[in-house]
């Protein structure tokens, strides 16, 4: 099995994105996928959201360097050990509406803008908001207004992710800095949207070979199991295979078509991984086109 990555339609994707909202794209590259960055980074000058990129804005709490522009911050702690420790400036402030992870209070955000500000006159805050993640919901234009109404003049900007912003038929307020996206960067997919005309392409598929053939179950067997990949949430493209099971190491697909004589040893099957599979990805053979 081996990972194929298409560079070019990563590209078309990101291109796409920044047609389909009225502010910036930023991208997102959380670190199971980090690697694809430097076949990408000549090619756009996007802003960057990542673990240890530098001159990018870390996108997880505590673990920011002295290297990277900016930090996420939850506490007022970690206003003082990003700002005065790691003389970061640029520190964005995660709000809850809606997505129930990391986001904080209103209020409590108005205190770490504060702590920003007196921590250093030459630092920056901003607010964060992610939707599309957990689940569907997501602050409409008239929350956004209120929360920035209530944040405005201790946050300078609020920045929007994922990729399920761009599904939205709405232009985003002046005080929205960037939307962030990920998945439709990779996959050209928008949690939650079935509008065809704003998808992308993939750029990614997962190529695993047939190393075993069963005419007397109408079954095949692939070189990858559940250790490499979450199987089973992974689209298969060839119509006349289903899903039936996976050990660690192998996945059983059924022929539902009882044409078994159409696979042979060492052919390949080609599937579109899921997202929370390209974790688990992260350590198979990658190839570049």
């Amino acid at each position: 099995m081996k990972v194929i990555i298409y560079t070019d339609n990563i590209v078309k994707n990101i291109k796409k994105a920044e047609t389909l909202v009225n502010v910036p794209v930023s991208l997102m590259f959380k670190d199971f996928y980090e690697d694809i960055w430097k076949h990408l980074h000549h090619r756009v000058d996007n802003d960057i959201f990542s673990l240890h990129f530098e001159d990018s804005v870390c996108y997880s709490i505590g673990k920011a360097r002295r290297n990277q522009k900016g930090a996420v911050v939850t506490t007022t702690y970690d206003v003082m050990d990003c700002v005065v420790d790691r003389c970061i400036k640029n520190i964005y402030i995660p709000i809850n509406a809606f997505d129930n992870r990391e986001g904080v209070s209103l209020f409590e955000a108005r205190q770490i803008a504060k702590m920003v500000r007196s921590c250093d006159d030459n630092a920056h805050a901003y607010g964060m908001i992610t939707s599309g993640c957990l689940n569907g919901s997501r602050p409409d234009m008239q929350r956004l207004c209120k929360i920035w109404a209530t944040l405005n003049g201790d946050i300078e900007s609020i920045s929007l992710g994922g990729s399920f912003w761009l599904g939205q038929n709405e232009n985003l307020p002046k005080f929205i800095s960037d939307v962030r996206i990920g998945e439709y960067m990779l996959f050209g997919t928008i949690p939650y949207n079935g509008n065809e005309n704003k998808l992308g392409v993939n750029g990614i598929e997962l190529w695993t070979k047939v190393v075993g053939v069963y005419p007397e179950r109408s079954q095949i067997l692939l070189d990858c199991g559940y250790s490499m990949a979450d199987m089973n949430e992974c689209c298969c493209f060839d119509n006349g295979l289903q899903y039936s099971d996976s050990s660690s190491e192998y996945t059983v697909m059924d022929v539902i078509n009882g044409r078994c004589s159409d696979y042979c040893i060492g052919d390949f099957v080609v599937f579109t991984p899921s997202y929370k599979s390209l974790v688990k990805l992260r350590y198979a053979e990658h190839e570049y086109r």
